[in-house]
């Protein structure tokens, strides 16, 4: 019984440090963004969403809904807003730093979405909000609760960004399922927009 006691406090205090780590790891990837690529599992043809992105000197902007977003990069083209056809790549993680799924993980087909659209070609929410003001060629982070994320639709596709394969959703229902109410839960999506029309 006294090994099962202090084997319990051994498993406690691994998940404490596990924990403490994973925070420090998302609080310096805030400060420099770049440490989240190189640091990630992603492939070679993820890195090039980043090509020439800079250790980002943006503040970070909370909205009134929760969501917050860092610009990585800042484009220089069209201004994305109300009612424009959007393209973007994408890159999706848990707050924890671990990587869901990305664009370019499925042969980097853009996710085109109509931005403030209430159905059809549609976005989630986190992204509708954080994606406002981006300019054509910038890259941005955008930080999510996950009630403004994949409530609805994660099995018809609709509104995405959605990972197609079964992984990847299993793990987003999973955060939606059992981790809707934990404070530091949230869904983190760095964005590149490539066209606005």
């Amino acid at each position: 019984e006294m090994f099962k006691r202090s084997s319990k406090c051994i498993i406690q205090s691994n998940s404490n440090m596990r924990r403490d780590t994973i925070k420090g790891i998302i609080t310096s990837s805030m400060a420099f963004p770049s440490l989240i690529l190189l640091g990630s599992s992603s492939s070679v043809a993820s890195a090039a969403m980043y090509d020439n992105a800079a250790v980002a000197d943006y503040q970070a902007v909370t909205l009134p809904s929760g969501v917050s977003y860092q610009d990585l990069r800042l484009g220089d083209g069209d201004v994305v807003s109300e009612g424009k056809r959007v393209n973007i790549q994408w890159s999706l993680k848990r707050s924890n730093g671990y990587s869901i799924d990305s664009s370019s993980n499925n042969d980097s087909v853009p996710f085109i979405f109509i931005v403030g659209a209430k159905k059809g070609q549609r976005a989630i929410a986190g992204l509708d909000e954080g994606i406002r003001g981006m300019r054509v060629g910038g890259i941005r982070r955008i930080i999510m609760p996950p009630i403004l994320t994949y409530v609805e639709g994660l099995d018809d596709g609709k509104p995405g960004p959605i990972p197609p394969g079964f992984g990847p959703k299993q793990r987003i229902k999973r955060v939606i399922e059992l981790r809707m109410d934990v404070p530091d839960e949230s869904f983190l999506l760095d964005i590149k927009a490539t066209r606005v029309q």
